[in-house]
């Protein structure tokens, strides 16, 4: 980025959804990367306490670089916060994106305050042994702002805490007067740095991941426009085809049977030459609506033609299309469009057919009969659902 964004996010001309899909990207990868921390610290921590602080603690010496009963306390307090915040984290993770954003906000800066406080003392303790310097808590303090992204000022506002319980730490612990001064303006110079550091991490992270999100909606709109009609939004000719090619394949290892449903809208010429076609463009609009909400997550439909739609619903008796197609029926009859001050009635005339063996072998047959029946429909006065007469015998009244 060419310039770093401390009261303001980055300005990427987001609209609110996806600014809310960028802070919970980020809440989440934040919450994978503090677990991450945590687990590390537990063990290390734990190292500490086994190999320096019990052995001290049975036998003190003076020896003992680490030889104060106040390590033993600090390093136990920090494996109980990480214990505590990786079950935290994990209720976290199963409360809903509101609740999980408040979360992040709340756990992951309270997590890295009381840790690096924590070292941030220890590290004072470290200053009563000539010699030792700020090089542990300078580590600490760089991991943290490398690896969790904390906007500023909420940054500043957590590595300030422990940079005070640091200061105070090398106050009250170093009593060389050298070693103080070079401390305090070390860690000075680091405490700045950090801050513009994770400013920019947070600020590369927040673009990168807009970039991402950015180009997964655009190639799921180009997936979207590529597999559909863009009047109806119904699936096109091909990604239909295709589709119902994947389910016929399970129909013929489990011998299911599945239904075709062709419709053609009833004197739709004469909707376009009385009223214009941006009206018939709405009827078609229209006509396709209820088509989805009729056959749900079940079944698949296409713009077959100009005014056709085709069906294709999965596992699926003939019986069970019929009552369908008829429910579809009635929807469409009974609908007033209203279109450019307008109010349009129209019905459509059905044709059903079976389809019953592999995509390839049935599918231009099943048409066929299901286009023939659509015909008979016409033929006989329109508006009606007629089935095709090879599987007329399968419906039960």
């Amino acid at each position: 980025m060419n310039k770093l964004y401390f009261l303001k996010k980055p300005n990427l001309n987001l609209t609110k959804d996806q600014i809310a899909n960028v802070v919970h990207d980020i809440n989440v990868t934040n919450f994978a990367r503090m677990k991450l921390i945590l687990i590390i610290f537990i063990i290390v921590e734990i190292l500490f306490i086994l190999f320096n602080d019990i052995p001290y603690l049975i036998t003190p010496s003076s020896n003992v670089i680490w030889n104060d009963s106040k390590y033993f306390i600090l390093h136990s307090f920090n494996v109980l916060v990480s214990f505590i915040g990786i079950i935290l984290i994990k209720i976290s993770t199963k409360c809903s994106k509101n609740k999980f954003g408040l979360m992040n906000k709340l756990l992951i800066p309270t997590l890295a305050t009381l840790i690096l406080s924590s070292m941030a003392i220890i590290n004072g303790l470290d200053q009563a042994k000539p010699g030792n310097v700020s090089s542990v808590f300078i580590a600490n303090f760089i991991i943290f702002s490398a690896v969790i992204m904390l906007r500023f000022p909420l940054n500043l506002a957590v590595y300030s805490i422990s940079f005070l319980a640091y200061l105070g730490g090398l106050v009250i612990f170093q009593h060389d007067t050298h070693l103080l001064i070079t401390n305090i303006i070390n860690g000075f110079i680091f405490f700045l740095a950090i801050i513009l550091i994770s400013t920019e991490i947070y600020n590369s992270n927040y673009e990168k991941i807009t970039q991402n999100i950015i180009l997964q909606e655009i190639n799921t709109k180009l997936n979207y426009m590529s597999s559909h009609d863009p009047l109806t939004e119904l699936l096109n000719r091909r990604s239909f085809s295709n589709q119902v090619s994947e389910k016929m394949i399970l129909i013929d290892e489990s011998k299911e049977i599945s239904t075709l449903i062709l419709i053609d809208i009833d004197h739709f010429k004469h909707v376009n030459d009385k009223f214009g076609h941006p009206v018939g463009d709405i009827v078609l609009k229209k006509v396709s609506n209820i088509i989805i909400k009729h056959i749900k997550t079940t079944g698949l439909a296409t713009r077959w033609g100009g005014e056709e739609f085709l069906i294709f619903l999965f596992q699926t008796s003939i019986n069970e299309a019929h009552a369908l197609a008829e429910n579809i029926r009635l929807e469409i009859q009974n609908k007033v469009i209203e279109a450019d001050k307008f109010q349009i009635q129209i019905t459509a005339s059905f044709g059903i057919s079976l389809l019953k063996d592999n995509f390839s072998n049935s599918f231009d047959t099943s048409i066929k009969a299901a286009d023939v029946a659509l015909y008979k429909a016409k033929d006989q006065g329109r508006n009606q659902v007629v089935i095709a007469s090879e599987d007329y015998e399968r419906v039960l009244y």
